[in-house]
């Protein structure tokens, strides 16, 4: 099928988690190249994410002093707005604003004058093969997903943590919804999903797509902050008064530290602590392992496919699990993009592959459901490079099955000094942006309760 309007419909379920998760903005204030051991602070920050910004931004309204030190040459960590690569702003991490209802970006978005479009009740098109699934089956598909989350859900009343994948039962377009539910949401594979953690994590509703992009919000929000980027931090001693944090480019001294790098970095030990974390907290990174959900966004001239903007394109994949699948955001915030995502066992697979390859499966999904138009209208393409990114080896946290509890723990403050923030520690709000600013603005209340 090369053209012709699509009927599409609104999902009848509620795709509880998706959308939680993956330009121009205000330069952050920059620190002088050296740092030196003598120069203490009230708090230094690791990071600067949404995290580490928003704890920067709820310390220094208190009258605190920070020091932030962040060791990409750009601040946002993986929320990270561009628009070399198309011309107009892609977000390679972040892009939409969920839970908007609670989310503290709300404010931001309408401070600094960045638009948003809903995706809260985007249609989804679904594919059965190369035709556009019949009523019968787009019903069985809704069905697929209140039946596996009523079974997710009752694992969860139970107490039972254990893995998605041994709660699912039997029924048509299952694999179709746990792979959106698994890889394309969590980033890990439906068995390695926490029925604990997945239930208990926030509804997405409602959601915006971020126009200029997520990450210049973001970006946006750092400015004036005392940032040093380009400084990597390697080793932080706690065992005296106050920290010590050794970075790429000197020492600071501060009464305390907040963290808010990646599970997969603390986990990798990029960062190593003196004395060493208590084992229950190292425990904890352990048991809350990076996902992947990576992006493979395609330009096109000249077409829609007959898919509205800010629409959901899906096909039905094997039942046998885990898919090679790909399933796409049709045009979001009225671009000309489709962009596709990848995530799990084969997100890692595939971006080990490469761009190109990358490139050639996501084109080769679509011809499969629109014909030999995608190649003549396709412009160009990328691939998004969470996976081996060393500054954050993943896309975001998921806990391992009987592991939920690892959330709270890696939230708890290490004698009053170490304190953690970021999307690992952002309770029912986890690998979301929004969430992330919520744990920093946590971190920040538990640092002045501690200083005093």
């Amino acid at each position: 099928m090369a053209s012709g309007e699509i009927v599409t419909r609104g999902a009848g379920w509620n795709r509880r988690d998706f959308l939680r998760g993956v330009g121009a903005g205000g330069a952050a204030l920059m620190l002088p190249p050296r740092l030196m051991a003598g120069s203490g602070s009230d708090v230094v920050i690791v990071g600067a994410g949404a995290a580490g910004i928003a704890a920067a931004r709820a310390l220094m309204g208190q009258g605190y002093t920070v020091r932030m030190l962040e060791a990409a040459n750009r601040v946002g960590g993986r929320a990270f707005t561009e628009s070399r690569t198309f011309g107009s702003p892609f977000d390679h991490g972040a892009s939409w604003l969920s839970s908007a209802n609670v989310n503290p970006h709300r404010e931001y978005v309408q401070r600094y004058g960045f638009d948003l479009n809903d995706y809260t009740n985007a249609t989804d098109t679904l594919f059965v093969d190369d035709r556009e699934a019949d009523e019968r089956e787009y019903e069985q598909y809704e069905q697929a997903f209140s039946t596996i989350n009523d079974r997710i859900r009752f694992a969860y009343e139970a107490g039972d943590d254990v893995p998605a994948s041994t709660v699912v039962p039997e029924v048509p377009f299952a694999a179709t919804a746990q792979t959106w539910i698994g890889p394309m949401d969590m980033g890990v594979d439906f068995s390695g999903i926490s029925t604990i953690d997945y239930w208990s994590a926030a509804d997405a509703a409602p959601t915006y797509h971020v126009a200029q992009g997520y990450g210049a919000l973001v970006e946006r929000m750092a400015k004036d902050l005392p940032i040093e980027t380009g400084t990597a931090v390697s080793g932080i001693e706690w065992g005296g008064s106050g920290v010590r944090v050794k970075s790429s480019k000197g020492t600071l001294k501060a009464r305390a530290c907040i963290v808010t790098v990646s599970t997969g970095v603390l986990d990798a030990e990029h960062i190593r602590f003196h004395p060493a974390l208590p084992e229950r907290k190292r425990e904890a990174i352990h048991d809350l392992p990076m996902g992947l959900l990576a992006k493979v966004a395609l330009e096109f001239v000249d077409t829609r496919f007959g898919l509205p903007e800010d629409s959901w394109l899906t096909y039905r994949v094997s039942e046998e699990l885990p898919a090679e699948a790909c399933f796409f955001s049709c045009w979001p915030s009225g671009s000309n993009l489709m962009v596709g995502f990848v995530g799990g066992e084969f997100g890692w697979e595939l971006s080990r592959a490469g761009r190109d390859d990358a490139i050639d499966f996501a084109l080769g999904e679509l011809r499969k459901r629109f014909g030999s138009d995608v190649d003549r209208l396709f412009v160009r393409g990328t691939l998004t490079g969470w996976a081996d990114d060393p500054l954050s080896l993943g896309a975001y946290s998921a806990a391992r099955p009987g592991r939920a509890s690892a959330r709270e723990e890696i939230a708890t403050p290490v004698a009053d000094r170490i304190f953690f923030a970021g999307e690992a520690c952002a309770g029912a709000y986890v690998a979301t942006c929004g969430g992330a600013h919520m744990s920093g603005q946590a971190a920040a209340e538990q640092v002045a309760d501690a200083l005093g």
